[in-house]
């Protein structure tokens, strides 16, 4: 017996399947190559391959959609579902990710990881801020983005004497300048994605970013001297719209649940994997000029902050979570 479906029936059928099939637009600062990009790809493939593609995600890198404290805003409403970024973009909406901004806060990368596991008391923590925050917004997971180092356009830096005056770009966290003025430097906060156009026309002589930032921006054509302080291990974090969350089936939040983690672990591996891989042919091509740092006085100079710092912003108990891994 062969069974016929009329054209009425038929388009109702392809209108409920189309209100089950969903798409997430997902916002980063990042251009490739970066950990936050591999992050989102492996966030995309998990999600639609769980979901055999009834639930999508859409990319749009390079701040397209703008800069994080914009995209956040909006992830409020609803009307971006999807964020990964630095965690220092994020301290107007949790101010205690201003932690995160101090200086030789992690020792190694196996402790870096371990701070970074879904399961552990760091993300725990943080996942707590954000329920007690009730603005709009669900921690997925927190990531990495590599170790971050001090560029410049002026000359090579290899100690805290060498950067006392210069014009020094930071994020918006507090935290940032008080540790970069303990140097001697001159903060000036600009968001990102002003930075080469700053340092380009002098209004900043130098910053400090991740590897991948460095080299995905090209700020090298406008700061060639990189040194290797390794101050700072970038915490990233992988944030939903909590509209959007909600809007999702219980298995279908899982799902995402569970990819976030997976892009996660990407996002601290490809971190490693750029920051050992992407200078050298810029060295070799002789276009940047790469500084050893002996970091023992950078260390001697904020380490004293670390408990100040914790306690203005009321996150000793996870600083000494952190200090407790081994």
């Amino acid at each position: 017996m062969i069974f016929r479906i009329s054209a009425f029936a038929f388009a109702l059928l392809v209108s409920a399947q189309a209100v089950d099939a969903q798409t997430l637009r997902l916002s980063t600062q990042a251009n490739p190559p970066h950990p936050w990009l591999d992050a989102a790809q492996t966030l995309k493939e998990e999600v639609e391959s769980a979901t055999d593609g009834r639930l999508k995600i859409e990319i749009f890198s390079g701040a397209s959609l703008g800069r994080d404290a914009t995209a956040l805003d909006e992830m409020r409403l609803g009307t971006i579902d999807l964020l990964i970024g630095g965690t220092q973009e994020a301290t107007p909406f949790f101010p205690e990710f201003q932690l995160f901004s101090i200086s030789y806060l992690f020792p190694s990368v196996p402790v870096f990881r371990k701070a970074m596991d879904p399961e552990g008391e760091v993300v725990g923590y943080f996942e707590k801020v954000y329920e007690d925050s009730d603005n709009g917004l669900e921690l997925l997971a927190l990531t990495g983005g590599g170790i971050r180092n001090f560029s410049n356009n002026t000359k090579p830096v290899s100690s805290p004497a060498d950067i006392a005056g210069m014009q020094m770009r930071v994020p918006g966290s507090k935290m940032d300048a008080l540790m970069w003025e303990s140097t001697g430097a001159q903060p000036i906060s600009l968001p990102f994605t002003e930075l080469y156009t700053a340092l380009q026309t002098g209004v900043a002589d130098a910053f400090e970013s991740s590897i991948s930032a460095y080299v995905g921006n090209k700020l090298y054509e406008v700061a060639p001297y990189h040194s290797q302080t390794q101050h700072q291990f970038m915490v990233s974090h992988i944030t939903m719209s909590r509209a959007s969350f909600d809007r999702l089936s219980a298995d279908d939040q899982a799902v995402l649940q569970t990819a976030a983690e997976k892009a996660a672990t990407v996002g601290i591996d490809k971190g490693v994997e750029y920051d050992n891989s992407l200078l050298q042919p810029l060295v070799d091509a002789g276009t940047i000029t790469v500084t050893a740092v002996d970091k023992t006085p950078f260390i001697d100079i904020v380490r004293p902050l670390h408990d100040e710092v914790a306690a203005g912003i009321g996150a000793t108990e996870v600083l000494e979570k952190i200090r407790a891994i081994k």
